[in-house]
This record gives C-alpha cells, sequence and structure tokens, in this order.
C-alpha cells in the first residue's frame, strides 16, 4: 500500500464511493467497472480530503492511498470508519439459490414476535425485497448491498438496539467481499443449483458453489438443508463451524435424517399445515403459503430459531403471520382464472412451482409470463425456455432486466430453446404490463397464470441504469380492479 503525504491528520467524515454524496472530509474510494476519472475529480471539488485507488491519479491534488485490492481496502475503510459497532448484534446469513428472501422473511417474523413480547426492538432485515435497520425502512436495490451500504445498515440497526439482523447473503457477496468483515452467529444454506454463470458472475457451477461455500468460514454455527444439491460437500464445508444443525423436508418413500424434519403437509384455504420433528420432538405448525417448497422454508427457519433458544409459540406465530411480498401471491378473477404472482426467476425455484402447480391445479391450463435477463445468468435463456417448453400451454415472452441487450433479442433466443421441445411458440410482447394483461386476457376461465421473475420489484435495468416501473402484483392488481 502507498499513501502519499498528508498535509495534516484531517477528520474523516465520511467513506463513500459516490461522488454525488461527497461532503467536506469524505474519504473517497476510486470503485467500480464504471468508474471514470471525473468522478474523483468531482469528489476533490466537493471537499474529499483523501481517495483509495489502485491507479493514483496526478491531476488530482488530494492525498491518495494506492492499494491492490480495492474491495478489501473498501471493507477495511469501512469497517474502521464505523469502528464495527455491529460486534455487539447477532448477525443471521442465509444463502442458496433460492429461498432466501423468504427464509429470512420468515427468520425475522419469529425474532420479531419473540422481541415484542420482551419489550425490545424490532430485528432487522436485510433481503432482496426490503431493508430494515431501525433507522430505514424502504425498497431494496439488492439482494446484498454494496460494502458501505451494508455497513450503514448495521450501524443503524446497532445504534437503534435491533439485536439481530437477518440478511441474504448472495454469492456476489461472498465472492467480492461485501461481508468479509462480518461474524455471522448462523449460517443458513438452503440449497444450490447451476445459476449465475455469465462473464459478470461466475463462469461455472463449480466457482458459484465455492463461493456459496465461504459462507461458513464466517460462520459459529451452520444450519444446512440435508437435501440440497451436493450436500456432502455442503456438510464438509460446515464442519469448520463450532456446530451444524440439519433440516430436511421428508418426501413419501424417502427417508432422510436430520435434526429437524417436516411431513404431513396438508394444504388449508389460507397456507398449509405441517408436522415437524424439532430434535426428537414433535410438533405442528401452520404457515400462510402455498407450494411444499415453503414448508422447506420454514424447516429452515425453525432450526435457525430453535437454535437461537426461540420458544415454539413464537416460533409459531411468526411462520403464520409471515407475508413475503411478490412470493406466492395468489389472485382469482371472477371468471375462475387463477393468476400467481411469484419471484421465481431461476431453474430451482420455476421448477418447484411447476410441480406445485401441476399438483395442485391438475386440471388447468398453463400459461407463463416471464423474460431473462440479458448480460447475467446466461445460462438461463436455455433452462427457461425448456421448461416453459415441456410444462406451459401458452407462453409470453417479454422484460426481465434486459441490460444493454434488446429484449426483442433475448426473447426470440430463449423461444427457439421454447420450440425445440417440441412447443408451438412463444408470443413475444416486449412491454411487460402488456405482457401480463395479455396473458390474463386470453387465458381460460380454468387456467392459471404463471407471472414470473419480478414479484413486488418496481424497476427494470436498462443500459446499466435502474429504471423505475410497474411491479407484477400492481400489474396484477390493477387487472383485479378493471375486472
Amino acid at each position: 500500500m502507498f499513501v502519499s503525504p498528508l498535509a495534516e491528520d484531517p477528520v474523516v467524515t465520511q467513506v463513500t464511493y459516490d461522488s454525488r454524496e461527497v461532503v467536506p472530509g469524505a474519504l473517497f474510494i476510486c470503485k467500480g467497472v464504471h468508474f471514470e476519472p471525473e468522478y474523483l475529480r468531482q469528489a476533490a471539488q466537493r471537499g474529499a480530503v483523501a481517495y483509495i485507488c489502485e491507479v493514483v491519479y496526478a491531476d488530482v491534488d488530494i492525498p491518495a492511498i494506492q492499494v491492490t485490492d480495492i474491495r478489501e481496502a473498501i471493507a477495511e475503510a469501512g469497517a474502521l470508519f464505523y469502528d464495527r459497532d455491529w460486534a455487539g448484534l447477532t448477525l443471521i446469513g442465509v444463502t442458496g439459490t433460492k429461498g432466501k428472501s423468504t427464509t429470512t422473511f420468515l427468520i425475522h417474523e419469529i425474532l420479531a414476535s419473540w422481541a415484542a413480547s420482551q419489550g425490545k426492538p424490532r430485528p432487522g432485515i436485510l433481503t432482496s425485497i426490503r431493508y430494515e435497520d431501525g433507522v430505514v425502512d424502504e425498497e431494496a436495490t439488492r439482494t446484498t448491498p454494496e460494502t458501505l451500504d451494508l455497513y450503514r445498515h448495521l450501524h443503524n440497526a446497532a445504534i437503534s438496539d435491533c439485536g439481530v439482523m437477518c440478511m441474504e447473503v448472495s454469492s456476489q457477496a461472498l465472492r467480492y467481499k461485501r461481508v468479509v468483515n462480518l461474524p455471522f452467529d448462523i449460517g443458513c444454506f438452503l440449497n444450490i443449483s447451476e445459476d449465475h454463470i455469465s462473464p459478470h458472475e461466475h463462469h461455472d457451477y463449480e466457482d458459484y458453489l465455492t463461493a456459496k461455500l465461504e459462507l461458513f468460514a464466517q460462520s459459529r454455527v451452520a444450519v444446512v438443508n440435508k437435501r440440497t444439491q451436493d450436500v456432502d460437500r455442503v456438510i464438509q464445508a460446515a464442519s469448520q463451524c463450532e456446530k451444524v444443525v440439519t433440516f430436511a423436508l421428508q418426501e413419501p418413500g424417502c427417508e432422510v435424517v436430520a435434526d429437524v424434519v417436516g411431513y404431513g403437509i396438508t394444504t388449508t384455504q389460507t397456507g398449509q399445515e405441517f408436522t415437524a420433528d424439532i430434535f426428537g420432538e414433535k410438533h405442528d405448525f401452520a404457515i400462510s403459503m402455498h407450494g411444499s417448497f415453503n414448508v422447506e422454508n420454514a424447516l429452515a427457519a425453525i432450526a435457525v430459531c430453535r437454535c437461537m433458544g426461540v420458544p415454539l409459540e413464537h416460533v409459531r406465530v411468526g411462520l403464520l403471520t409471515t407475508h413475503v411480498p411478490g412470493r406466492m401471491e395468489v389472485f382469482r378473477l371472477n371468471r375462475g382464472t387463477t393468476i400467481i404472482v411469484d419471484y421465481a426467476h431461476q431453474k430451482l425455484s420455476i421448477q418447484a412451482l411447476l410441480d406445485w402447480a401441476k399438483k395442485d391445479y391438475p386440471a388447468s391450463p398453463i400459461s407463463m409470463v416471464f423474460g431473462a435477463g440479458g448480460e447475467k445468468a446466461l445460462n438461463r435463456w436455455e433452462e427457461f425456455g425448456v421448461l416453459a417448453g415441456e410444462n406451459a400451454d401458452e407462453i409470453y415472452l417479454t422484460e426481465d432486466d434486459p441490460g444493454d441487450v434488446p429484449v426483442e433479442e433475448i426473447c426470440r433466443h430463449v423461444d427457439q430453446y421454447v420450440q425445440a421441445t417440441g412447443h408451438k411458440g412463444s408470443h413475444i410482447v416486449p412491454d411487460r404490463p402488456e405482457a401480463i394483461a395479455q396473458a390474463v386476457r386470453e387465458a381460460p376461465d380454468d387456467g392459471l397464470v404463471l407471472v414470473l421473475g419480478k414479484g413486488s420489484e418496481r424497476w427494470q435495468s436498462r443500459g446499466g441504469v435502474a429504471v423505475t416501473v410497474p411491479s407484477d402484483l400492481d400489474t396484477v392488481r390493477a387487472l383485479m380492479a378493471n375486472q
């Protein structure tokens, strides 16, 4: 590390990598593939006292701290600035290919019930849906916030006496060291399947799995799904933790041994009921969500919360009262058509949803509305096309975070895989609200319309910019109001 001389010992008032936010006394960080030297010049003009960089800029007249790994430097600078004041928080990290948001919400609501009974503040939560930290309560912008944003949320939770922070931990957060300074009290591993494979993410499945497993190196207790793919690899990585607790959903004719085992699922009008064997004791629970995959998420939440000593009465309350925006939201038109809005946006989650739909709606023709990203997880183009071609009667391809790739081009590529299954082909409707409306209009009275991929998100990534748009929930609710 090289540090150019400082004329004095300044008080650092802020650490940031956004030149638009710089205040006098800021330490500015030159970060990101889209970084431009002009951002540094703007920061200096706004009063930055120094900057951290991998390349020194001679035309900028403030001291430089040159480093070899900018991401490590961000983590260390942020930790020093906030004095690691999150050390008093109980940190719970949830990772997996699918179910992270729902599981994190379930854990959060259970802990919120327990906290309320003791007169304590609500715990914090950081998910791809919402950030809540005792100071901020807002819609999320990514699964795991960027490092400095994450530290700010943890700081807020610490000064608000939240006590606990429940958070999703993405493979990108692990790979790019956003969470490197965080000691998780519990690291929960839900599942793994091939996903996020692209030049901008993971170059192959092994790279993806390796990134996910890094969570255990920072966790004191590991909670692991015994039914995950590559379970032996996962358990081996988890063994470095002080304690390993396992959970699993028992399927008919398939025995499984775990510390927490769920079975006996019964579908109700408002959700599901099931029994769980928890460390040898049987208890009954209910959740206000459909789909056996959500029972699996509930088992993960039960395992995590019992590791924390949460009384069963609060586990029951939290499971029953959890509502996750944009996840398995069911609507029924007056004429009988059922619409389900779900965030399912990769192979494992879509396959699980289709399996459930065929079981609970065996006679209903299926229409699917979805898109695919233009620059990330490019393996989804084929996976989505094949899944839709093999399972749906009608397919409506539309926008879903196209980036710099034209929506129609993405849709045509996906449709090639649809037709390769022998399907007649897709309707290509680039405008997402119109695609949803068309699918609903054309669905038969006994039909099932699956609106997948965005859920409650009110933005699309277009050309590197997040553009505000109606969410799938907004669109369907409007259709319901106007039927």
